[in-house]
């Protein structure tokens, strides 16, 4: 199997399972299971070059073939790929969750310090989110997994308080000032006051809380994390949180420390004397509950292949911070986190220096990653945990890290259809259970900014694959990204088909959607993904586009001209545009396709878009363009449009390619004005 594939399988059936539907025979699922695993030496360096042979992989105890075997360098990747995306299983993740519950107004800003420190020393290709745990309102995800530094700064200085920080997409990708500013700023003294007022009111609950009650706020947040931890079952890669907290007090589990202490010599006369029930037995020797829930969220962290860190926020001071502090208070924030991390094999910082070194090391022990794949037989039960086990063999002593199973496909709760569409759109993982082609043209706009009509097509074969219902929903994201991964502009929207009326139509034809994108000048990735909940199938498409300014003569790349046929067309929401439809000759409209796929047989119209390029002693010369030669090219102009008020125009050409050989071609135009402004443009094309 080659690896475009595997890394498909992989991200269906073990990141996010149910993307894909399974072909079940017999009622036994066929799962595709890849395993990302690390070898580490005595000297905490990543052990290279290992080989298939190096390594023994056991499904529930008995020994399975290896299938699919691969090693992933990632400094070696990261400089050869500038642009390309990641394989998925080399995306590393790290979500920064705030323990507000176990955090006090004085170490809040602290907190945020050491995050933006954290979020400094990561890699161009790592994914970081944000998120806040508070007992009332539990886990809360304030940005999702993204490589936008910005916007993680702001989320890190505001916490995500809606007077400072609002949600801009349903992804988590973005967000707006609360009166309605694409960008938001980076905090300030309000910013701060708020943040210390939120911690004053999880202080002032904590106070009054008993032992018992602070007991049950503790089986709260091991509960949430360990719900955070298996919603990441679902990323690929390797998935680290690292909590900023105080810490809880770790007596609440491990029970008094000072048992010659005058309330333990009382507790003890109190036993000798028969009066047990005045013995706080969990106060003196800990409590099996606390523990047992410790278990619990460190095996849901095991199973989800999830590392916890924590950052001691009380004890994270430089060398040039002498302010006092307790030597209690900071062993016992230590010790608590030490509780939740030492079983995860995490590591707990304690100071600025700690944050630098020890990320440096853990950096260094992640670096090569093998990827092993095998195929697994389900029972069909889902959500049922399948343990995993890999020895190395012969492996120089190597330290073997893995995941420590996977889990059977399972419907997604909101939070995992979040998280996994938001890592297809910062990863580009090569999804096309439902085929998406997306054409995007820039044209102007107002206010500086181009208008984006893009133009999504979806076969109704695989829309619709599997579906017997009268309905079919499906959500559809488009969004565009700048250079540094942040969010310009989205659209969201959810589409309704009506299969008793429409299905003939979509299963011969299928959708076209249509919407418009509002961008400044600058280079883009337009992403749309397309999920259709009745199937959980899901499609995904990248298009590179290149917005000019439009303030001079400007020459648009050509797009193909196709008719309409018989599909279903959607129109977006409207977004007070009132701009005709552009791809449109006289009362004849038609759907643009850049790189089209055509026969040497047909009969083709291509449109070239120009604005402010005037008409008189135009100079255009078309080539097409094959490898690396080419010749006049055989188009022939049959029309043109009359100029909009921001000078657009649009010159048709019939283009009959019969002459053409089959395989990858371009059309190329010259086009050279009066006053000697001279552009070049193509039209990729492919003739089977």
């Amino acid at each position: 199997m080659n690896r475009r594939l595997w890394v498909v399988a992989g991200v269906l059936l073990v990141a996010a399972a149910v993307f894909a539907q399974q072909k079940v025979t017999e009622s036994v699922q066929v799962v595709v299971v890849e395993v990302p695993v690390t070898v580490v030496d005595r000297d905490g360096n990543s052990v290279r070059d290992l080989t298939k042979e190096n390594f023994e992989l056991y499904d529930e105890g008995k020994r399975v073939p290896i299938e699919y075997f691969e090693m992933l360098d990632l400094p070696e990747i990261t400089k050869q790929q500038t642009t390309t995306a990641l394989p998925p299983a080399a995306t590393r993740h790290f979500l920064l969750m705030f323990d507000l519950a176990n955090s006090s107004p004085g170490t809040i800003k602290r907190a945020g310090g050491a995050a933006k420190d954290f979020v400094d020393q990561l890699g161009k290709r790592d994914l970081a989110a944000v998120a806040t745990f508070s007992v009332e309102n539990g886990a809360r995800m304030i940005t999702n997994f993204t490589r936008n530094r910005t916007l993680l700064v702001n989320a890190i200085e505001t916490l995500g308080h809606p007077s400072y920080f609002k949600v801009g997409d349903p992804l988590m990708l973005s967000a707006v000032r609360s009166g309605g500013s694409a960008d938001i700023g980076k905090g300030g003294p309000d910013t701060e006051a708020v943040l210390g007022e939120m911690a004053r009111e999880s202080e002032v609950i904590q106070q009054k809380s008993q032992d018992a009650e602070r007991r049950e706020r503790l089986r709260t947040q091991l509960r949430n994390m360990g719900s955070v931890a298996r919603a990441l079952d679902r990323l690929n890669g390797q998935k680290q949180i690292i909590l900023l907290s105080e810490g809880f007090d770790a007596s609440l589990v491990t029970g008094r420390e000072n048992l010659s202490s005058e309330e333990a010599k009382n507790e003890t006369s109190d036993a000798l004397s028969g009066e047990v029930w005045k013995v706080d037995t969990d106060k003196r020797y800990g409590s099996s509950t606390s523990s047992g829930d410790i278990d619990d969220m460190v095996s849901l962290f095991r199973r989800s292949d999830v590392v916890l860190h924590a950052i001691d926020i009380k004890g994270l001071r430089g060398s040039s911070d002498v302010t006092s502090m307790s030597a209690g208070g900071s062993k016992k924030s230590f010790e608590s986190l030490y509780l939740l991390t030492k079983p995860l094999g995490g590591t707990v910082f304690k100071n600025a220096n700690d944050l630098t070194d020890n990320f440096t090391k853990l950096m260094k022990q992640q670096e090569v990653v093998y990827l092993l794949g095998f195929t697994a037989k389900s029972a069909d039960k889902p959500g049922k945990f399948h343990n995993l086990k890999v020895k190395a063999v012969n492996a120089r002593g190597g330290r073997v890290t893995h995941r420590a199973g996977y889990y059977e496909p399972a419907p997604l709760t909101n939070l995992e259809r979040n998280l996994t569409a938001a890592e297809i759109m910062m990863t580009d993982a090569p999804i096309d259970d439902v085929t998406v082609n997306v054409t995007a043209v820039p044209l102007p706009g107002p206010s500086g900014r181009a208008r984006v009509p893009v133009m999504l097509e979806m076969p109704g074969e695989r829309l619709l694959q599997g579906l017997t219902g009268n309905t079919a929903t499906a959500q559809v994201l488009l969004y565009a990204f700048d250079k540094d991964s942040q969010v310009i502009d989205f659209v969201q929207d959810k589409i309704t088909l009506d299969l008793v009326k429409a299905g003939p139509t979509v299963r011969a034809g299928g959708v076209r959607y249509y919407a418009t994108l509002r961008l400044p000048p600058g280079d883009y990735a337009v992403k749309a993904l397309v999920r259709v909940d009745e199937s959980a199938a899901i499609g995904f498409k990248r298009n590179d586009l290149s917005v000019p300014t439009f303030t001079s003569a400007t020459v648009v790349p050509p797009v193909l001209f196709s008719e309409a046929g018989n599909w279903a067309m959607i129109l977006g929401p409207s977004r007070g545009d009132n701009y005709a439809y552009p791809f449109a000759a006289g009362e004849a409209k038609y759907i643009p396709k850049r790189d089209p796929l055509i026969t040497a047989s047909g009969d083709y119209k291509v449109a070239l878009f120009l604005a402010k390029v005037p008409l008189e002693n135009l100079s255009l010369v078309p080539t097409l363009v094959t490898g690396g030669t080419s010749k006049p090219a055989d188009l022939k102009l049959i029309g043109r449009t009359s100029p909009d008020e921001s000078g657009l125009y649009t010159l048709i050409f019939q283009f009959k390619p019969s002459s053409i050989a089959a395989g990858h071609h371009e059309l190329r135009f010259d086009v050279k004005t009066k006053d000697g402004v001279a552009s070049a443009v193509t039209l990729p094309f492919t003739i089977q």
